[in-house]
């Protein structure tokens, strides 16, 4: 199961409405600082818990609605709400059998319940979408529900030690590591001896016997002010939970043992990082339906050298398999091993670029992604590294397909760079060299600044041939990136 879509509205940066689209494995978020990349891990936890636009909507837009919905999909979606008790409710929401819709907004709507009621809903309130209806509901009881129907791990680049300071506690990725580790360990003889020991030593034989006569006499006293009252002292086996809660981690350096809350956020990152990878390798068997837990990573390169990065994002696949994964990044290494099953969007506050871009591919070069096409395609940097891949690719691309030009008289041949540089002038007339971009070679000059650019790059220098007034001047970055832009635009045009 996987989160597959997002609707957002006036939710923090995000004026108006907007729409996102997910994967089932890692989805990429890459963008600059303040771009809006962690705001849709807040939507996330807006839609479970947050009932109030306060410190939510979209600064200026105060008097409007906010938004969150997201979509659930999955094969097995059913069977999970059908073995599950607690979301008995949720299967009368299916859609197709595998998705279900939620949204919290601060729009008040209404709708028509069993009994012919009319309701309300609210921003404090969870709604499901009814195909039947073709509305959203808020079922009795739905809203307390939603924490059964999936988890969150959430970890920020400005991690807090309060993640770290409650062994036991169930929402934080070591309380649930610990929690899953321990699923045999609380059926097993060792913790029913401790039940056994436990009624032994708290029982009538044990400290309830030496509290009886304290009992009596807290009976007789209020009897005497309040009237007839009985009192029992009892001591409950405790949940493991409640020794959990008591534990500590430790981090032994130089022979010296720290509490983890005490040590830097670098170190406390590592090890929640560490737990999530081990908590997907445990956490499940096979052939279990369970609950999923969607993962939310900010930044996870973070103090970490390139072969560590490498390491992780190995590992983050490997998890993918099983859980979804929702990453923002500005590594190159971490997107070295994007794959077509991935998912990457691209977010901006440039007002010259699209706010979102989901369109973006790091699979296009026959050895994708490559450094240059990292670069270019998800930090929007240009190279002269990919450049030349792009070159070499899209000729071969050209003369493959036996392209024509000069009236279909014509083809482009892998032999021969003059049959492309012809063509790609043909593809792009405006794009053309002038004065003071002249390369001469065989007697032919180049027409397209891409051939231009690419022959200056396998070239370099000074042309003696060239006749007066013409130079050859060194590509600039900015041509550089245009031509690589220029040839994207031919391949998703032409291929």
């Amino acid at each position: 199961m996987y989160i597959s879509n997002m609707i957002l509205k006036n939710f923090r940066c995000f004026e108006g409405t907007h729409e996102f689209s997910f994967c089932s494995g890692v989805n990429y978020f890459v963008g600059n600082n303040n771009s809006g990349k962690t705001t849709i891990f807040k939507a996330v936890e807006f839609l479970k818990s947050v009932k109030t636009k306060e410190g939510w909507i979209t600064k200026g837009k105060e008097d409007e609605d906010i938004l969150v919905q997201i979509s659930i999909e999955g094969e097995n979606l059913k069977e999970f709400l059908e073995g599950n008790t607690d979301l008995k409710k949720y299967r009368n929401y299916l859609i197709d059998d595998k998705k279900i819709i939620l949204r919290r907004s601060s729009e008040i709507t209404t709708w028509i319940d069993s009994t012919n009621k009319t309701k309300d809903i609210t921003i404090r309130n969870v709604s499901l979408w009814n195909q039947n209806t073709n509305s959203f509901e808020n079922p009795t009881g739905i809203d307390s529900m939603i924490s059964a129907l999936f988890d969150t791990q959430f970890v920020y680049s400005d991690l807090k030690n309060e993640e770290f300071q409650i062994l036991g506690k169930s929402t934080n990725i070591v309380g649930k590591l610990i929690n899953t580790i321990t699923k045999d360990f609380q059926n097993s003889a060792k913790w029913d001896g401790f039940k056994t020991a436990h009624a032994e030593t708290f029982g009538d034989d044990g400290l309830l016997g030496i509290l009886n006569g304290l009992q009596g006499q807290v009976e007789e006293i209020m009897r005497e002010q309040y009237g007839d009252t009985k009192v029992e002292f009892s001591f409950g086996i405790p949940t493991i939970d409640n020794f959990f809660k008591t534990g500590q981690i430790l981090l032994e350096d130089n022979g010296i043992k720290t509490e983890i809350s005490e040590k830097g956020t670098g170190m406390q990152r590592a090890l929640a990082l560490t737990l999530i990878q081990l908590y997907a390798q445990i956490g499940t068997q096979e052939d279990e339906i369970v609950k999923p837990i969607f993962f939310f990573i900010d930044e996870p390169e973070t103090f970490l050298h390139p072969v560590a990065q490498n390491r992780l994002i190995d590992s983050l696949n490997r998890i993918s398999e099983r859980n979804q994964i929702f990453i923002t990044t500005h590594s190159p290494y971490l997107l070295k091993q994007f794959k077509n099953e991935n998912k990457l969007i691209i977010f901006s506050r440039d007002q010259h670029n699209p706010r979102i871009r989901e369109d973006v591919s790091l699979t296009m070069l026959p050895h994708s992604p490559t450094w240059g096409e990292i670069n270019y395609m998800a930090f929007g940097i240009g190279s002269i590294e990919f450049h030349i891949e792009l070159f070499g690719f899209l000729h071969k691309k050209a003369s493959d397909a036996r392209k024509t030009f000069n009236h279909n008289q014509e083809t482009v041949t892998i032999r021969s760079i003059k049959t492309f540089d012809k063509w790609l002038i043909e593809q792009n007339p405006v794009f053309g060299v002038d004065s003071n971009h002249q390369n001469t070679f065989n007697h032919y000059t180049d027409q397209s600044m891409t051939t231009y650019i690419r022959n200056y790059l396998d070239h370099p220098g000074p042309d003696i041939n060239l006749p007066s007034g013409m130079h050859r001047n060194e590509p600039t970055m900015d041509e550089i990136t245009t031509s690589i832009k220029n040839m994207i635009d031919i391949l998703q045009r032409e291929f």
